[in-house]
């Protein structure tokens, strides 16, 4: 079965398509876009896109390794400008292996499909699937509404703050703060009486790091909360299964024959099913894992700096105004919640895993006929071998309590970054 999003409808798949519709994103994976000397058009826009943002981002780094008139060291832009380094390059690094890997993303999104695990007990649980469907699809509608709301924090920052001191950029001795503040290598009187065009440059870096920030973050969670709702529905497949499978104290030989013949290839389907999700499940890891293990490293660099930038603001003599702390708060709370669905989200899918030999024993086996009984022994053989996880070193796995251990790092560098700066 191959995935053709031209031929579906928002109400056939289990992710939040219209969502991505509007964000041409599927474009990127789909086979039948236009071709420019056999390259996705979209791929090109991207290579482009990411030559002049890149371009951008290090000629408003230079100023750091030059020698500039007004070189005071200043830890609120600095550490927004660290920050806004540290995001671009994890969002480079996701748009790179989705333009590499765009042909197993395409493959990946067949388990997007309704119809995705087709035997008769996992079709009697689809409404899991659709439970969790709305769920994905409010989740990442309030995630896309919080990233907007955070980008035009952003961009409107610099001129509520030029309102508020009233001055413009011909009256300023200073260098004016821009969205996010690099230190491009000019003089003050050149970037000031030129602030709209520096203004325009950094605004089109928030717009490419709104963009690749959120569609990443919500395919993601998208797909998770479909494996989520996969594994459940196969779960309770097997749990469920019971009441068919007692064919032994029937009238008719002929029907207890057909009875236990129906039995075995149900369980056989289901079978089947778990195997194919499997599949597509070590293809999402074979996919995702260095997007994710490369995400919760920069998020939790993230949030140590940022914690620490607000820490030395507040513990500073200097007046910071209000917006700066709002600016790093937001930038905190947006971190901070996606490194914590992102451990959520992939422990509940290991849960998911697991639990589904749990539904294998608390089917009624006892009253299986020997061919059934051997089938679901092999099944409960598979999936034990079938463990698949995504770790961060050979022990650590992603999970809720490695955001824990995060936290706790994070509090331990923090303290003993405060004590030397006091020292």
């Amino acid at each position: 079965m191959s995935f053709d999003i031209s031929l579906s409808r928002p109400s056939e798949v289990s992710i939040n398509l219209k969502l991505f519709k509007k964000f041409h994103f599927f474009h990127l994976f789909d086979p039948k876009t236009k071709k420019i000397c056999n390259f996705n058009v979209y791929h090109l826009a991207w290579y482009i896109i990411n030559c002049i943002i890149g371009c951008t981002i290090i000629f408003g780094l230079m100023g750091y390794l030059t020698e500039m008139e007004d070189d005071v060291f200043n830890v609120a832009n600095d550490i927004q400008s660290m920050f806004s380094c540290l995001i671009y390059s994890v969002d480079l690094l996701k748009i790179i292996t989705f333009l590499y890997k765009a042909n197993k993303v395409w493959d990946l999104l067949e388990v997007t499909d309704i119809n995705f695990l087709t035997s008769t007990q996992c079709q009697k649980h689809k409404g899991i699937l659709h439970k969790y469907r709305k769920k994905s699809i409010k989740i990442t509608n309030i995630m896309c509404m919080l990233g907007i709301m955070n980008a035009i924090l952003y961009t409107m920052y610099p001129l509520v703050l030029m309102l508020l001191r009233k001055e413009n950029a011909n009256q300023s001795n200073r260098r004016l703060e821009n969205i996010l503040n690099f230190r491009f290598p000019v003089t003050v009187n050149y970037y000031n009486n030129n602030y709209v065009l520096f203004y325009i440059m950094e605004s089109c870096i928030v717009m490419f790091l709104l963009y690749m920030h959120i569609v990443s973050e919500v395919f993601f969670i998208s797909l998770c909360f479909v494996m989520i709702a996969q594994y459940e529905m196969i779960k309770r497949a097997y749990e469920n299964f019971n009441g068919e499978l007692i064919c032994e104290n029937n009238n008719s030989k002929k029907k207890n024959e057909y009875k236990v013949n129906y039995c075995f290839d149900d369980l056989v389907s289901i079978m089947k099913n778990q195997q194919k999700q499997f599949k597509k499940l070590k293809l999402f890891h074979s996919t995702y894992k260095f997007i994710i293990v490369s995400n919760v490293v920069a998020y939790s660099g993230s949030i140590i700096i940022l914690t620490y930038a607000s820490a030395v603001i507040f513990k500073s003599s200097e007046s910071i105004p209000v917006l700066v702390v709002i600016k790093l708060i937001s930038s905190f709370v947006n971190v901070f919640i996606i490194l914590l669905i992102i451990c959520y989200l992939l422990e509940r899918i290991n849960n998911n895993l697991e639990s589904v030999q749990f539904g294998m024993y608390s089917c009624n086996w006892t009253s299986m006929n020997l061919r059934s009984k051997k089938i679901l022994l092999l099944s409960m053989q598979l999936n034990n071998a079938n463990e698949l996880m995504i770790k961060i070193t050979r022990i650590k796995i992603i999970n809720l309590q490695f955001f824990n251990s995060v936290m706790i790092t994070c509090y331990n560098i923090l303290s003993a970054m405060l004590n030397i700066s006091s020292n």
